[in-house]
């Protein structure tokens, strides 16, 4: 019996959906509390008090009656499968009715908390015809979700009772990181590979792929000097050669605590994806073999090497789901592990912290070891913190103490990193918004230096 009654009770609770009392209804109840005041004084009370009522309880069940059934109402959501992170989107909604009656609504879709809401939508749909509605969000924190319902309240000819409706349009999206810095690397890594100019490139003479010839600039290689056609354009012309392709880059993601440290959009973690993803389109696009690893204090990804720019979906599709590990991060396990699946010299790049190395005196022993095979480079973000308080103005000494504090941090940081450099092991500390331009940038370099 006790079951019995709990089921009963579960059944008649307003789950998603119910009936309520519009303003519309609530204000005539209180009008008619004035004429019936006025009636009680002349002995009048019961019979003006019998007499609203009784119209409003049957005004009420009138529109009760002509409101809509569910079935009478039909609501289709689309969206795209894939959002970028941080970006903005779109959704569509068609909302049809096939009642007699117009409606008027308002609609709230049951999105995650991480994304951004811009409800409740209000419209009307006159009767028999299919409304299209559309609005804009944005997520704000990686993964894979569902969409399942939408919930709809509407009114309808008296308005006096508001119903509300849920409509279960399931919606699998997943949230990638943003591909706004992919997409404008891709746009000009090309030309700066062939059309580089800033510094000599001491690489083999005609090494690469013949692409053109253009007016010598400075900076460039003189023993590419082309005289035959410097003579007959009476012009400094010089011979371009696109890099060889097929070079190994690993890129490696430390998704320990120290990369939750949150910036100006998103954490640290989401910044160095953004970049690793810009630096692995390049890559791809220019025919290397790209890896990544993910590691915390555990290896929590690892892509093998392939190539193709179609290959930028596979790595999205292992590691877009990766998040920030409250513990510290294992550096020995994941380059030992990187030891055993990476047997070929090429290009290794960290997106980590650089408090961790830098309290060091010497390189660890699997940096040591990882510089004698390839060419490595530790990317790390500047703190903000630390760029707001040099910006500052000491007006007090308390400020004055806070920013010399800030200065010495920045000065201990710069020996630090020359000291690594001068062991062979590269480092840079960049701010957030330039991480993936000089990702990009250095992978640039080393190609048309021929490092690798």
């Amino acid at each position: 019996m006790i079951k019995l009654s709990k089921t009963l009770w579960t059944r008649h609770l307003f789950r998603d959906k119910g009936i309520l009392p519009t303003r519309k209804l609530i204000g005539l109840v209180l009008v008619c509390a004035l004429p019936i005041s006025l009636a009680a004084y002349r002995g009048l009370g019961w019979i003006a008090f019998l007499g609203l009522n009784s119209l409003l309880v049957l005004a009420s069940l009138l529109d009760l009656w002509l409101l809509p059934r569910r079935s009478q109402l039909v609501c289709v959501r689309i969206a795209k499968a894939d959002l970028e992170r941080g970006q903005e989107f779109a959704v569509a909604l068609q909302l049809a009715n096939n009642s007699k009656s117009a409606i008027k609504f308002r609609l709230i879709d049951n999105l995650p908390p991480s994304f951004l809401n811009p409800f409740p939508l209000i419209g009307e749909i006159p009767s028999g015809q299919t409304l299209e509605l559309s609005y804009a969000s944005q997520a704000l924190i990686r993964g894979d979700y569902v969409l399942d319902k939408v919930f709809f309240r509407l009114t309808a000819n008296l308005a006096l009772w508001e119903k509300q409706v849920v409509f279960p349009a399931i919606t699998k999206v997943r949230v990638i990181p943003d591909l706004s810095q992919v997409r404008g690397g891709l746009a000009t890594a090309q030309k700066s590979l062939v059309d580089h100019g800033s510094k000599a490139k001491r690489n083999r003479i005609g090494s690469g792929e013949f692409t053109q010839i253009r007016t010598y600039m400075p900076g460039d290689d003189p023993r590419k000097i082309n005289w035959r056609q410097t003579a007959k354009l009476s012009e400094l012309m010089t011979n371009i050669y696109e890099p060889e392709h097929g070079k190994y880059i690993t890129i490696l993601l430390d998704c320990g605590r120290t990369m939750g440290v949150e910036l100006s959009q998103g954490n640290k973690l989401e910044r160095a994806f953004e970049a690793a993803l810009s630096v692995a389109a390049v890559a791809l696009k220019q025919g290397d073999y790209v890896s990544v690893l993910a590691f915390s204090n555990v290896i929590k990804a690892y892509v093998p090497p392939g190539k193709g720019i179609a290959y930028l979906r596979t790595i999205l599709q292992e590691v877009y789901t990766l998040q920030v590990d409250p513990v510290e991060s294992n550096y020995a396990q994941a380059f030992q592990h990187l030891e055993t699946v990476q047997k070929r010299q090429g290009f290794l790049l960290l997106f980590s912290d650089l408090d961790p190395f830098l309290l060091e005196e010497t390189p660890p022993f699997y940096l040591q070891r990882v510089r004698r095979k390839h060419h490595f480079l530790l990317l790390g973000i500047h703190d903000p913190m630390v760029a707001k308080w040099l910006r500052t103005e000491p007006h007090t000494t308390q400020r004055a103490m806070i920013k010399s504090i800030a200065q010495k941090e920045v000065l201990y940081k710069k020996r630090s990193l020359r000291r690594w450099g001068r062991m062979g092991i590269q480092m840079l500390d960049v701010p957030e918004e330039q991480l993936a331009a000089q990702a990009v940038s250095h992978y640039i370099d080393i190609i048309n230096r021929g490092i690798l």
